[in-house]
């Protein structure tokens, strides 16, 4: 699910201007805060609000949101093997850092559980499994959202970084030996990738750890596509006062933001574990668009500090969500122990995953989620500090000795409309 809006070339004649997509940064944040309370195995009003229980089907809206700044970002930057080569290695450098963190942290836990076997659920003991030894591998070369026995592993989540960074090599490829082709590529990915998941895939749109990197490529596909058909009238639209939001146009851009946002949450609560699903990257990619003009009233809204903020530290919402939801069932089956209560009980669908938490009243669990949220934005404020940026950082300083200086960014020949070739 990890996106980065910051970078861009700059803006002569020809040349893609740099572009700060605060919007979508936020919805960003707002997703991957949908998904924490997706995941969370509480019972209370929250986990049974619609939205909530359609979080699942956000994650094609990360792969969306991705291919289209990535393609703003590195479209035309990506001309030499060299260059390919330093966008991957920053593309590692955002992702891979925090992904081994929280990796040796679910190691770290994996080995009290075997001191501890009280506190964990007796379905999932130590080292077994999805927590096999065996699986740190494909975990750690990112290759787990490609398993033929499509077993979620460790920090399970993390599946979609495997099959985004999958995307992110075959991008690469494409825009390096492909480019004038990319438009063509894009439409045959997202007529294939939709074939193969309800065709060959056991779960459709629901695949993770093993047709994930299908999954990833479809969105991904569609959000390059789209930022490629709408990057002039989008630059055009933000060069000529594009953060402007009073007015009579700023009205009618309003009235299609919240448009937008009612189809597509009309849409996501319909969509889970139906073929609906299969529509939602289009959904989002309307969504998309309309709110990287940031011309409406709804845009500015989303540009308030708290939202911001949950876009920074959107990933790590992410990433660390599941391993924070663990504990506190863990914690819950502590409390059961010594205080001879009853609160773990079987929310989910399996055993091994399916423990979680009824205080006996909705409302005290819509506490406990409330709870669990806030324990997940303070990790989550922890880990991108302390984890996310300085990986950033380290491997920014580390690609001009490995790929070079970057070259300035040259004029592009225009094709019809003004597309860039």
């Amino acid at each position: 699910m990890e996106v980065h809006h910051r970078s861009g070339t700059h803006g002569s004649a020809g040349v893609t201007p740099s572009i700060r997509f605060e919007a979508l940064d936020s919805w960003r944040g707002l997703a991957a805060l949908s998904v924490v309370m997706f995941h969370a195995q509480i019972v209370s009003h929250i986990h049974d609000f619609p939205i909530v229980r359609a979080g699942e089907a956000l994650v094609d809206f990360f792969f969306v949101l991705s291919g289209f700044v990535i393609a703003h970002a590195y479209m035309d930057r990506i001309r030499t093997g060299q260059e390919a080569g330093r966008f991957l290695f920053l593309r590692l450098g955002r992702i891979y850092p925090l992904h081994v963190f929280m990796l040796a942290l679910f190691l770290a836990f994996e080995t009290a559980k075997a001191w501890l076997p009280g506190l964990t659920n007796p379905a999932d003991p130590a080292f077994s499994e999805a927590n096999e030894p065996a699986t740190l591998v494909s975990n750690l070369l990112l290759m787990h959202s490609a398993r033929p026995d499509g077993l979620l592993t460790w920090n399970t989540p993390s599946w979609s970084i495997s099959a985004e960074f999958i995307a992110y090599l075959l991008f690469a490829a494409a825009v390096l030996t492909a480019r004038r082709h990319l438009v063509l590529l894009c439409c045959i990915a997202i007529v294939l990738a939709p074939a193969i998941l309800s065709l060959v895939a056991p779960h459709g749109m629901q695949s993770t750890a093993d047709f994930g990197a299908v999954r990833a490529l479809f969105g991904f596909a569609a959000g390059v596509l789209v930022y490629r058909i709408a990057r002039p009238g989008l630059i055009e639209s933000r060069r000529e006062d594009g953060t402007s939001t009073t007015g009579p146009a700023s009205l009618r851009w309003t009235v299609a933001e919240l448009l937008v946002v009612a189809i597509a949450a009309g849409l996501l609560v319909a969509t889970p574990e139906t073929a609906l699903a299969y529509a939602m990257p289009a959904v989002y990619c309307l969504v998309i668009v309309v709110f990287a003009i940031e011309r409406g009233w709804l845009s500015r809204l989303m540009k308030l500090r708290p939202l911001l903020f949950l876009g920074a530290i959107s990933y790590s919402l992410y990433m660390t969500h599941m391993f924070v939801l663990l504990r506190t069932t863990n914690v819950a089956r502590l409390a059961d122990k010594l205080l001879g209560t009853e609160w773990v009980t079987q929310v989910g669908r399996t055993a091994r995953y399916g423990g979680g938490i009824d205080m006996g009243n909705p409302w005290l669990g819509d506490l406990v989620m409330l709870a669990v949220v806030a324990v997940t934005v303070a990790l989550s404020w922890l880990t991108w500090r302390y984890v996310e940026l300085p990986g950033q950082e380290l491997s920014r300083r580390l690609a001009p000795r490995l790929f070079g200086a970057r070259r300035p960014a040259a004029r592009q020949e225009k094709g019809p409309l003004g597309a860039t070739l």
